[in-house]
């Protein structure tokens, strides 16, 4: 039977022959975290490769997701919702391991968390072995069983050394997430109808991710910002979902 750990580094593999771009493939992957629905994903896919260049200019991007889709239909079908969220994860993060060790994926893989000892020390999102915990020290915790397996919901600091402690590397986390009140400019990551989504300096998207809802912008027009382009915004709540910190956002008033 096929691990979880083989079938990402399959994925990963394919991702990277057929070139698809990580930051695209991060995007499906938030995209299946917010909905937690397989059938969901699938018709996202879908809908970007028939109806992308509405809103999708380069026919690059939308080879992006084509070859994207297929992958996902090879490896991801009949997964459930965490599975398939954990494998993606996983595929991602091995996606730019194997680009930069090029060598690490004729080495196998035992389990999930034999690789982190090995990830590349600039990954912003990489796992020291001082982090790895059995799921009685997780269930200890409080921590679930998906943030375990999911490299990108692991809350990690990326200016942490790799001996520090796990708990002085969460604590800088959470001292540096913008707070309720806060001012800060963002880059604008996903543009939708009902929300748009703002990158937080610093961190992994995976990690920690602003949302700015139509509701909260004049007239509701979402439209008004571009992916790509810088947004400022202010924190009106910040709220948590499992592992990742998610920051209720509203333009915020121009600088007198």
């Amino acid at each position: 039977m096929t691990t979880l750990i083989e079938r990402a580094s399959a994925l990963a593999r394919d991702l990277r022959d057929a070139q698809v771009d990580r930051n695209e493939a991060q995007k499906a992957l938030a995209y299946l975290r917010i909905t937690r629905d397989g059938r969901a994903y699938f018709a996202y896919l879908r809908a970007i490769v028939q109806n992308g260049r509405v809103v999708i200019r380069s026919n690059q991007t939308i080879g992006y997701y084509r070859n994207l889709l297929e992958l996902s239909e090879r490896h991801l079908r009949n997964l459930s919702p965490e599975d398939m969220t954990a494998t993606l994860a996983w595929a991602i993060r091995l996606l730019r391991y194997y680009k930069k060790v090029p060598e690490a994926e004729r080495q196998g893989l035992d389990i999930p968390l034999a690789v982190a000892p090995s990830a590349p020390q600039d990954d912003a999102a990489r796992t020291s072995a001082d982090s790895v915990r059995s799921p009685e020290q997780s269930a200890a915790s409080g921590e679930s069983s998906e943030a375990r397996h999911d490299p990108a919901r692991a809350p990690t600091d990326s200016t942490a050394s790799p001996g520090q402690p796990a708990t002085l590397r969460a604590s800088s986390i959470h001292q540096k997430i913008p707070q309720k009140g806060d001012v800060f400019r963002g880059k604008v990551l996903e543009v939708g109808e009902k929300a748009v989504v703002i990158q937080v300096e610093d961190f992994d998207a995976e990690q920690v991710v602003g949302v700015m809802r139509a509701e909260t912008i004049a007239g509701n027009d979402t439209s008004r910002y571009q992916e790509g382009n810088d947004a400022r915004v202010e924190v009106i709540d910040v709220r948590k979902k499992g592992a990742r910190t998610i920051l209720e956002l509203k333009p915020a008033p121009r600088k007198k």
